[in-house]
C-alpha cells in the first residue's frame, strides 16, 4: 500500500510541477499566482493572505523574491527558467 501511495504521489507531482507557468491564467487567478508563475509585471508586490509576513515581489528582471519577515529569509525563484526546464521536448 505504501508502495501505491508512494508511486501515485510522484504522478502527482510530476503532472503539477509541469503545469506550472505554461499558459494563460484564469481571470479569477489571485494576484500571488499571477506572480509565482510569471505573469506578474516588474515591481508588482503582494502579502500572503494565509500569513502577513510573507511578501512576493517581482523584480526586474522577471524573477520573484519571496520574503518572509517572521523568520528573517528570503528566496528568489525563475517562473520562467522553471517553465523552460519542465517544457522540454
Amino acid at each position: 500500500m505504501k508502495a501505491i501511495t508512494a508511486v501515485a504521489f510522484a504522478i502527482a507531482s510530476v503532472s503539477a510541477t509541469a503545469a506550472h507557468a505554461t499558459g494563460p491564467l484564469a481571470e479569477s487567478a489571485g494576484k500571488i499566482t499571477r506572480i509565482e508563475q510569471g505573469h506578474g509585471q516588474p515591481g508588482d508586490s503582494a502579502v500572503a493572505s494565509s500569513d502577513k509576513s510573507v511578501t512576493f515581489e517581482v523584480l526586474p528582471d522577471g524573477r520573484v523574491r519571496r520574503t518572509n519577515a517572521k523568520y528573517n529569509t528570503v528566496s528568489i525563484s525563475d517562473p520562467e527558467a522553471e517553465a523552460r526546464r519542465f517544457n522540454r521536448r
